[in-house]
Protein backbone atom coordinates (compact mmCIF):
# COMPACT_ATOMS: atom_id res chain seq x y z
CA UNK A 1 0.00 0.00 0.00
CA UNK A 2 2.84 2.37 0.89
CA UNK A 3 4.50 1.59 -2.44
CA UNK A 4 1.33 2.57 -4.30
CA UNK A 5 1.14 5.91 -2.48
CA UNK A 6 4.83 6.65 -3.25
CA UNK A 7 4.37 5.83 -6.93
CA UNK A 8 1.27 8.03 -7.11
CA UNK A 9 3.12 10.90 -5.39
CA UNK A 10 6.05 10.56 -7.82
CA UNK A 11 3.68 10.63 -10.78
CA UNK A 12 1.97 13.77 -9.48
CA UNK A 13 5.32 15.49 -8.90
CA UNK A 14 6.50 14.49 -12.39
CA UNK A 15 3.31 15.87 -13.96
CA UNK A 16 3.65 19.17 -12.08
CA UNK A 17 7.31 19.54 -13.11
CA UNK A 18 6.58 18.70 -16.75
CA UNK A 19 3.66 21.14 -16.91
CA UNK A 20 5.84 23.93 -15.54
CA UNK A 21 8.57 23.17 -18.07
CA UNK A 22 6.45 22.57 -21.16
CA UNK A 23 3.05 23.94 -20.20
CA UNK A 24 0.96 26.51 -22.02
CA UNK A 25 2.52 29.94 -21.97
CA UNK A 26 0.16 32.93 -22.07
CA UNK A 27 0.11 34.92 -25.30
CA UNK A 28 1.53 38.39 -24.80
CA UNK A 29 0.03 41.39 -26.57
CA UNK A 30 1.92 42.73 -29.58
CA UNK A 31 3.33 45.70 -27.79
CA UNK A 32 3.10 46.86 -24.21
CA UNK A 33 4.67 50.24 -24.92
CA UNK A 34 2.64 52.92 -26.66
CA UNK A 35 3.77 53.92 -30.15
CA UNK A 36 6.21 56.83 -30.39
CA UNK A 37 5.11 60.13 -31.88
CA UNK A 38 7.97 61.99 -33.56
CA UNK A 39 7.40 65.50 -34.97
CA UNK A 40 9.42 66.23 -38.12
CA UNK A 41 10.88 69.54 -39.32
CA UNK A 42 8.53 69.78 -42.30
CA UNK A 43 5.49 69.68 -39.98
CA UNK A 44 4.50 66.06 -40.46
CA UNK A 45 4.25 63.71 -37.54
CA UNK A 46 5.80 60.25 -37.71
CA UNK A 47 4.24 57.44 -35.70
CA UNK A 48 6.59 54.58 -34.89
CA UNK A 49 4.77 51.29 -34.29
CA UNK A 50 6.67 48.00 -33.86
CA UNK A 51 6.68 47.00 -37.52
CA UNK A 52 6.50 50.31 -39.38
CA UNK A 53 6.80 54.10 -39.46
CA UNK A 54 3.84 56.16 -40.61
CA UNK A 55 3.70 59.84 -41.51
CA UNK A 56 0.56 61.86 -40.89
CA UNK A 57 -0.38 65.26 -42.26
CA UNK A 58 -0.13 67.81 -39.42
CA UNK A 59 -3.68 69.10 -40.04
CA UNK A 60 -5.12 65.61 -39.70
CA UNK A 61 -2.98 64.95 -36.63
CA UNK A 62 -4.16 68.20 -35.03
CA UNK A 63 -7.77 67.20 -35.69
CA UNK A 64 -7.11 63.78 -34.10
CA UNK A 65 -5.52 65.49 -31.09
CA UNK A 66 -8.48 67.90 -30.79
CA UNK A 67 -10.97 65.03 -30.90
CA UNK A 68 -9.00 63.09 -28.28
CA UNK A 69 -8.72 66.10 -25.97
CA UNK A 70 -12.45 66.82 -26.25
CA UNK A 71 -13.29 63.28 -25.17
CA UNK A 72 -14.31 61.98 -28.61
CA UNK A 73 -11.85 59.11 -28.59
CA UNK A 74 -13.85 56.84 -30.88
CA UNK A 75 -13.96 59.50 -33.61
CA UNK A 76 -10.23 60.17 -33.11
CA UNK A 77 -9.46 56.46 -33.47
CA UNK A 78 -11.60 56.22 -36.62
CA UNK A 79 -9.86 59.23 -38.19
CA UNK A 80 -6.41 57.89 -37.30
CA UNK A 81 -7.24 54.50 -38.79
CA UNK A 82 -8.50 56.13 -42.00
CA UNK A 83 -5.40 58.31 -42.29
CA UNK A 84 -2.84 55.57 -41.59
CA UNK A 85 -4.43 52.17 -42.15
CA UNK A 86 -3.47 51.10 -38.63
CA UNK A 87 -5.32 48.38 -36.77
CA UNK A 88 -7.75 49.12 -34.00
CA UNK A 89 -5.34 48.26 -31.17
CA UNK A 90 -2.49 50.42 -32.45
CA UNK A 91 -4.79 53.37 -33.18
CA UNK A 92 -6.33 53.13 -29.70
CA UNK A 93 -2.87 53.04 -28.10
CA UNK A 94 -1.85 56.17 -29.98
CA UNK A 95 -5.01 58.08 -29.05
CA UNK A 96 -4.61 56.97 -25.42
CA UNK A 97 -0.99 58.11 -25.44
CA UNK A 98 -2.12 61.52 -26.72
CA UNK A 99 -4.48 61.71 -23.76
CA UNK A 100 -1.62 60.88 -21.37
CA UNK A 101 0.68 63.47 -22.95
CA UNK A 102 -1.97 66.19 -22.96
CA UNK A 103 -4.69 65.26 -20.42
CA UNK A 104 -8.17 66.57 -21.05
CA UNK A 105 -9.04 69.76 -19.21
CA UNK A 106 -12.15 69.39 -17.07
Amino acid sequence: MLRLILVAALIVVAIVVLRRLFGHKPIEPFSRQPPKLVPKDNGTVTIEVPSQELEIDPKVFEEIRTLAESGQKIEAIKLLREATGLGLTEAKQIVDSLDRIHPRKS
